[in-house]
C-alpha cells in the first residue's frame, strides 16, 4: 500500500477550508460561552440569591431542582443543535472542500 502525501500548507490556505474553520469556530465558541454562563449561573444564583432556591414551583419541587435539571436539558439541546448544524453545514462544506482539493490535485 503506498502512502499518499498531502500539501497541508495549501489545504490550510484554501478558501473552502478557511470558511469551514471560521463557521465551526464561530458556532462552537458562541455555544461554549452560552453554556458556560448557564452552568456558572447555578453557583452565582445559589450564592447571591439563595431565597430563589426556596421558591416552590410544582408541589415540593422548588426552583433549584428545576434549574439543576435544566442543566441536563441544556446539554441535550446543545448536542442536538450541534448534530443538526454539523450534518447540514459542516459536512456540506467538508464535501465541497474535498471535491475542490481533488479537482486541484492537492489530495
Amino acid at each position: 500500500m503506498s502512502e499518499q502525501t498531502y500539501d497541508w500548507s495549501s489545504i490550510a490556505k484554501h478558501p473552502k477550508y478557511l470558511e469551514l474553520k471560521q463557521k465551526k469556530r464561530t458556532f462552537l465558541f458562541s455555544w461554549w460561552i452560552g453554556s458556560t454562563i448557564y452552568y456558572f449561573l447555578l453557583s452565582l444564583l445559589s450564592a447571591y440569591a439563595p431565597s430563589l432556591f426556596k421558591v416552590k414551583m410544582i408541589g415540593v419541587v422548588n426552583f433549584g431542582y428545576l434549574f439543576i435539571l435544566s442543566q441536563f436539558v441544556m446539554c441535550i439541546v446543545v448536542a442536538l443543535v450541534y448534530t443538526k448544524v454539523a450534518n447540514n453545514q459542516f459536512d456540506r462544506l467538508t464535501d465541497e472542500l474535498t471535491q475542490s482539493l481533488q479537482k486541484e490535485g492537492a489530495i
